[in-house]
């Protein structure tokens, strides 16, 4: 069997399935949501808003939806990467309400879908993979541990994602946020996958870039979690839980 190690220590012997969070942990974050949110705010306001202050409703939505305009990156309290979708189409549906026309949240989820399609033809630009990820990803398939993805996008979006990179084939299984009633931090997707793969949590390890990662491993019972910082997160979000940290996967091993 095969040991996980972090920074060249043994953390978890024996490994049988290591679950992957996607977006911050996998793939650039920051470019990823910058550029769909900033798609989404460009569509919202061409569609609801009239040209009057056009830009700076943009710039309110993207900093609503949790952008940070300063920087271009996402903000570490989200909501995008850390909250439902459904939590933010209710943002924006009452901002649209508030400053432009009434709707509701199923016209700005139908508005949030036309983006995806529209993006979904060209993912690519989009996406950049963190550093370490094709190594530690092929470490995992050579060895007799199995790699899932639990995230919280939807699971159609975050399979055409890992498609689109060609890293599908190191998944046994991908799941998103709609595929639970409770998304992170409830347990409910690392219990998903935990179930599928048919496994004990203690020979499991959550990965991910947000204590909201760590929050869902800790209440599925998985003891070996491990936040990355090359996401959304500094190292003090991590204080308050139980976990080992990295700088990127470049330090985590499977032998």
């Amino acid at each position: 069997m095969s040991s996980l190690f972090v920074n060249q220590r043994k953390v978890l012997k024996n490994v049988e399935l290591i679950i992957f969070d996607k977006d911050g942990t996998l793939i650039d974050i920051h470019h990823y949501w910058s550029s769909m949110i900033s798609i989404r705010a460009r569509e919202i306001v061409h569609t609801w808003f009239n040209d009057v202050d056009a830009l700076q409703h943009e710039a309110n939505l993207m900093t609503l939806m949790g952008v940070d305009l300063k920087t271009n990156r996402l903000k570490p309290e989200g909501p995008v990467g850390v909250k439902s979708r459904d939590h933010i189409v209710s943002l924006v549906s009452d901002y649209v309400c508030q400053h432009a026309r009434l709707v509701t949240n199923g016209d700005v989820e139908l508005l949030f879908q036309s983006v995806d399609q529209t993006t979904e033809q060209n993912l690519l630009p989009l996406l950049k993979t963190l550093p370490g990820v094709e190594k530690l990803l092929a470490d995992i398939k050579s060895s007799d541990a199995i790699a899932v993805i639990a995230s919280t996008d939807i699971t159609s979006r975050a399979v055409k994602a890992i498609q689109a990179l060609q890293l599908n084939a190191f998944f046994s299984h991908i799941v998103g946020g709609d595929a639970v009633k409770h998304t992170k931090p409830a347990p409910d997707l690392a219990q998903l996958v935990i179930e599928r793969v048919g496994v004990t949590p203690s020979k499991v390890a959550v990965i991910g870039d947000h204590p909201v990662d760590i929050l869902m491993g800790l209440g599925a019972g998985v003891e070996v979690n491990i936040g990355v910082l090359n996401g959304i997160s500094k190292q003090h979000n991590f204080d308050d839980y139980p976990c080992q940290i990295v700088e990127n996967l470049q330090a985590i091993q499977i032998h």
